[in-house]
């Protein structure tokens, strides 16, 4: 070993799978520690059970891991005996930086060992949302990613929040109602929203503007033009989702003019889901139709692009994306699987 020099075995690591890396582990007393860094570095959801072990009879071990998924497509009904070991784990990873516990239902019990022992800058969380949740968050003050699925629940008056390096929200409406007030947030996905009259005012109240928002389409369709320009006056990245019974607004193509016109600052535009009503919707000249109508008085965007569904098949809805970008010819269209031009308009 020592006659790699250290640079090239830095290279030569990230290439070793992991059978190899468990070997060099047990073969190799000097390149042990390197090996087992890139073992335990990142625990992923298959491998949580006997790491889990591992980490809690090793302290070695535990403070070499920096990124810990669990999942319930993994373990299915197995996954609620994994739980007590995942808990034991926790107390002791101390130099733990991402969390993912895609785990539905009252789980949060895991994380009140933890409280104290790390600081995270990534937490992804499908637990509902109970006390144990809430004084979690409270502790990891260093977040710079949250992601929550599960609706805010308001118990009592909310401590204030501080979030001093947040980046990124991704959650319920209500979430984000509870947590952008007077956090540095610039990027926020809007999962899901109340369908009858939204207020977006919490968008306004972050310490930065929002330079991207991912929002259902009914969050933004009664919102008036003059409001939404004040609460996003800096967007550059927008995406409009629309669920599968989501109903689409006849005036779809010329709302989406104004409020591109309004938000003249947005240079992407997302659209996910696109439910045309009919065979004819579907045509590809009608959704190119779409895009020239949306684009035509926003002059700063750049690039547009539109998930939508084509036709039923055997197999299901066939779904077809497609990017469009503004070249110096005028705005091109690239189907995002392949890289030919399709159109020219």
């Amino acid at each position: 070993m020592t006659s790699i020099p250290f640079d090239i075995l830095m290279e030569i690591m990230p290439l070793i799978d992991f059978p190899d890396l468990t070997a060099m582990a047990r073969a190799n007393r000097d390149l042990s520690g390197y090996a087992l860094d890139r073992l335990y570095e990142r625990i992923s959801s298959r491998n949580i059970e006997a790491a889990c072990q591992s980490i809690s009879a090793n302290h070695t071990l535990a403070q070499r891991v920096r990124s810990l998924e669990v999942n319930r497509e993994d373990h299915g009904r197995h996954l609620e005996s994994i739980l007590p070991a995942l808990q034991n784990a926790l107390r002791s990873t101390s130099n733990l930086g991402i969390l993912k516990l895609d785990v539905d239902g009252s789980h949060s019990w895991v994380l009140k060992s933890a409280m104290g022992v790390f600081k995270l800058r990534s937490f992804s969380c499908c637990a509902y949302t109970d006390e144990d949740l809430l004084s979690f968050l409270h502790d990891q003050t260093d977040l710079e990613d949250i992601r929550l699925s599960h609706s805010f629940v308001e118990r009592g008056p909310p401590a204030p929040w501080s979030f001093l390096h947040l980046k990124k929200f991704d959650g319920p409406m209500s979430w984000v109602d509870t947590i952008l007030p007077g956090q540095p947030v610039s990027h926020v996905v809007v999962s899901h929203i109340r369908m009858a009259s939204p207020s977006l005012t919490s968008l306004g109240l972050a310490t930065v503007p929002i330079r991207h928002l991912q929002i259902p389409l009914h969050g933004l369709h009664e919102i008036s033009s003059s409001t939404l320009k004040v609460l996003l006056p800096a967007i550059e990245r927008l995406t409009l989702t629309m669920g599968r019974n989501m109903f689409v607004p006849l005036d779809t193509p010329v709302w989406l003019e104004d409020l591109l016109a309004t938000l003249s600052t947005v240079r992407n535009c997302d659209i996910m889901e696109y439910q045309p009503q009919d065979e004819w919707e579907r045509r590809e000249d009608n959704v190119t139709h779409l895009v020239k109508t949306a684009t035509r008085r926003a002059p700063a965007m750049w690039k547009f692009s539109l998930q939508y569904s084509m036709q039923h098949t055997a197999t299901g809805m066939e779904h077809r994306s497609v990017c469009w970008e503004r070249g110096i010819k005028g705005w091109e269209a690239t189907e995002l699987t392949h890289t030919s031009p399709l159109l020219r308009f």
